[in-house]
C-alpha cells in the first residue's frame, strides 16, 4: 500500500466479507504520505495486521515483508487498489485442496473495470513447468496479462522478490525455474484503474528514479533466462532487450543503450521500435523518457 487512502478500505473489506474465514490480511504500508495508515488502523478485526516501511521501497520489497510476517500456507498477492470477488477465497481453497504436493503456485483470472477479463487469452485448467510458463508469456504477449498468483509460503526460502525497485518479472521466472504451477479459469479478483499512482500510469519522475534498479533487474533476468526466452518466447525476449536499451538511455548510459539496441536489431533489423529508441536515446534522456511514458499510456488503455 502506498498512498491509497481512498482504495485500501475496498480491498480489505473484500477480504473480510468472504464466507471462507481462515485467513489473515497483512497490509504492508510502503511509506505512505496520506492517511492510508489511519484507515487500516481503524479496523478492529484481529485478522488485519499492519506493517509499516519507514520509507517507500517499492512493491517487491513490500511483498517480501508481507510474506515474512505471514502464517498461512498460501499467499494471495492482492494489490491495494483491487478487490477479491465474493466467495473467491472459497474457490481458491477448493482448488488448492485438489493439488498434488509438487504444485507450489496457482494462477487465477481477474476482471477489469471495463468488464474485460484478464489475462487474454483466458487461462485454462493447465499444468505449467518452467518452459510451459515461458510459452504462456509468449502466448499473451502484447495482450492483457494481469492475473492473480497464489504461492506457497514455503517457497520463499528458495525464491524471493528482488529487494529493490524492480518489476516482478525476475521473481516469477526464477520461481518457475524451481517450482511447478497450475492455472485455472476462475475469475477471483476485480482490477481497478481508479488510483492516480498506479505503476501502469505514465510518470516521468518515477521512470528516472527506477531506471537503474530496473536495468539491474533486466540484466539479471536475461542472464538467468535469456536463452530460454529467446528459444520459446522470442517476442518477450525482444521486449526485454529493447526495454533495457530504453532504460539505459534514460539513465544516461548511451554506450549500454547502443549495445542493447544493436542486440535487438541483430535479431530483427527491421524493428521500427528499436530504431525509434536509438533515435530518441541519442537525442537525450528526457526525450526517451517521454517516449516511454507515451508507450505506457498506450499500453494502459483497456484492450
Amino acid at each position: 500500500m502506498y498512498d491509497r487512502e481512498r482504495q485500501i478500505k475496498r480491498a480489505i473489506d473484500s477480504c473480510l466479507n468472504q464466507k471462507f474465514r481462515s485467513f489473515e490480511v497483512i497490509v504492508v504500508d510502503d511509506g505512505s504520505t496520506d492517511k492510508s495508515v489511519d484507515v487500516v488502523r481503524g479496523y478492529s478485526d484481529d485478522r488485519v495486521k499492519l506493517i509499516c516501511h519507514p520509507v517507500n521501497r517499492g512493491a517487491c520489497p513490500a511483498r517480501n515483508t508481507g510474506v515474512s510476517a505471514a502464517k498461512g500456507e498460501w499467499m494471495v498477492f492482492l494489490d491495494s487498489d483491487d478487490e477479491l470477488i465474493r466467495d473467491s477465497l472459497t474457490t481458491i481453497y477448493n482448488r488448492s485442496s485438489e493439488l498434488s504436493g509438487d504444485i507450489s503456485r496457482i494462477e487465477f483470472m481477474g476482471k477489469l473495470d471495463s468488464g474485460l477479463t484478464s489475462p487474454d487469452p483466458p487461462l485454462r485448467n493447465e499444468f505449467w513447468d518452467y518452459i510451459g510458463y515461458i510459452k504462456w508469456l509468449e502466448e499473451c504477449h502484447g495482450r492483457r496479462q494481469d492475473s492473480l498468483p497464489i504461492i506457497r509460503r514455503g517457497t520463499f526460502t528458495h525464491v524471493k522478490f528482488p529487494d529493490y525497485r524492480s518489476n516482478e518479472s525476475p521473481y516469477h521466472l526464477n520461481f518457475m525455474k524451481k517450482f511447478n504451477a497450475m492455472s485455472f479459469p476462475d475469475v477471483v479478483a476485480l482490477y481497478h484503474q481508479d488510483a492516480e499512482n498506479q505503476l501502469t500510469r505514465p510518470d516521468t519522475k518515477r521512470i528516472f528514479e527506477y531506471a537503474r534498479d530496473q536495468v539491474n533487474a533486466g540484466e539479471s533476468l536475461l542472464h538467468e533466462h535469456g536463452k530460454e526466452l529467446k528459444c520459446y518466447a522470442p517476442m518477450v525476449y525482444r521486449m526485454h532487450i529493447s526495454g533495457l536499451a530504453t532504460l539505459s538511455f534514460i539513465m544516461g548510459n548511451r554506450l549500454k543503450g547502443f549495445k542493447y539496441s544493436v542486440l535487438s536489431l541483430s535479431d530483427n533489423v527491421f524493428s521500427i521500435r528499436t530504431w525509434v529508441i536509438l533515435l530518441f536515446g541519442f537525442i537525450g534522456s528526457k526525450p526517451i523518457a517521454w517516449l516511454k511514458c507515451y508507450r505506457i499510456s498506450l499500453l494502459s488503455k483497456p484492450r
